[in-house]
């Protein structure tokens, strides 16, 4: 990661044909092959699993042969989305040992580590939860996890700056409430109170085809990190959303999703904004129903927004210059896959980017973006 001295890589197979299996061992095969002083901390392994089976036994495959190969903790995240360009994209994590040192901390099945250098601390990890006993469950599950680890380590809830939320059937229902609706209201349980200071963590909040409940977090403890929310004056914060944008009867309590469309971070004079998932959203309305492109470019102009030069000058007194670190691309439709990556393009070249299909929030929405936007 760059703010541990290192690097976010995507590893893509050597040949698209050939098994599932096949397609893992090339991936760490290059995995295995990197030698730059950089360590591996966390792969995020990207691949379609078509039953619950089929995702139990890919989580065991890719346990052991990580295990096999590397001879160091890695977290490890299975992450049930299909790539686009083939059947597995393997995101890898790297930190420079020599700069920062690490600590395992394992809670059951979930994990994180630790990094330290003076008085910074880092805590990067996953929690999850799939044990098919109602969604409501899996989210309190996961949570209660996170809280577990936190206080472990002694890292206060609002110390989190970036969270992923990976989401089964993420519009889908659990009886008579949508499963994403009723993610957010076990979230806002959690979170409580405290955010109110400092603004919420930029997140993600994506559909998954397995995997139940998997929240991803990076949090930071230090006296001399510089972090704040970034909004966007064209969208309703997330979190300030109004009831009719929420899913679920009026008499039934819905609340927000909590999170920042943006958040600036500077540590060690690394500068950077971490990017939330961002779609067609203007005001607190979906724009540009059923037409791909059109919700493509007001992504992108919702994004263009939170790195602007007025939002820079509000974030340093240095002049900053941004430039798109890297994205993900997620993409509701297949057949929308083209005309998505022809806009992505025009705006961002080529810029290191992964497309993948996931369900997005709302049923109208087409295609989500996130990414990283580094500052010099």
């Amino acid at each position: 990661m760059y703010f541990l001295n290192g690097d976010r890589l995507y590893i893509k197979p050597k040949h698209r044909c050939g098994t599932v299996d096949d397609q893992i061992q090339s991936c760490l095969s290059q995995l295995a092959q990197i030698n730059s002083g950089k360590k591996i901390f966390k792969l995020n392994f990207f691949v379609d699993a078509e039953s619950d089976e089929a995702y139990a036994d890919l989580n065991a495959k890719i346990k052991s042969q990580v295990e096999s190969q590397f001879p160091t903790d890695i977290i490890l995240s299975l992450i049930a989305q299909p790539p686009l360009s083939c059947k597995i994209i393997v995101e890898a994590f790297l930190f420079n040992p020599s700069i920062w040192s690490s600590k395992t901390i394992k809670k059951g099945g979930d994990s994180a580590m630790l990094f330290e250098k003076e008085t910074t601390r880092i805590l990067i990890g996953n929690v999850q939860s799939n044990e098919k006993k109602g969604y409501r469950n899996d989210a309190e599950k996961t949570f209660s996890t996170l809280s577990t680890i936190f206080s472990e380590v002694n890292f206060p809830i609002k110390s989190i700056v970036r969270q992923w939320n990976y989401l089964e059937d993420i519009i889908g229902f659990d009886g008579d409430k949508q499963k994403y609706q009723e993610f957010n209201n076990v979230r806002s349980e959690y979170y409580k109170d405290h955010f109110e200071k400092d603004g919420y963590p930029a997140a993600t909040g994506i559909g998954t085809n397995r995997g139940g409940v998997l929240i991803e977090f990076l949090a930071i403890q230090s006296d001399v990190v510089k972090t704040a929310p970034v909004d966007n004056p064209d969208q309703i914060a997330a979190h300030h959303y109004s009831k009719k944008v929420l899913v679920g009867e009026e008499c039934v309590l819905k609340t927000t999703p909590k999170f920042e469309r943006a958040r600036y971070f500077e540590l060690y004079g690394k500068k950077l904004i971490f990017i939330s998932g961002t779609a067609s959203i203007t005001g607190e309305k979906t724009i540009g129903v059923g037409d791909p492109v059109a919700q493509t470019e007001i992504t992108i102009q919702n994004i263009k927004r939170l790195y602007s030069d007025e939002v820079l000058k509000n974030m340093s007194q240095d002049k900053l210059r941004a430039k798109y670190g890297h994205a993900r691309v997620y993409v509701k439709n297949r057949k929308d896959f083209a005309a998505i990556k022809t806009t992505f393009k025009t705006h961002f070249g080529n810029l290191p980017v992964v497309y993948i299909i996931a369900d997005i929030c709302r049923p109208d929405l087409l295609v989500e973006i996130e990414g990283k936007v580094i500052l010099e």
